[in-house]
């Protein structure tokens, strides 16, 4: 799972994907924070991390 604070090449995106769902990631996004934790196993993970995150 990562913390993504600035942008993010498609293909990183394509990397994450294909090394769990295949076609797919899982993203939770705060916009006020400007964070997104994405490729965690389970949607509540990354939510779960992004609460956590301070800037």
């Amino acid at each position: 799972m990562e913390i993504i604070t600035q942008a993010i090449t498609l293909a990183r995106l394509r990397e994450m994907a294909g090394s769990k769902f295949g076609d797919m990631v899982k993203a939770v996004v705060d916009v006020e924070k400007g964070i997104m934790s994405i490729d965690g196993e389970l949607h509540a993970d990354v939510e779960i991390v992004s609460r956590l995150v301070t800037r």
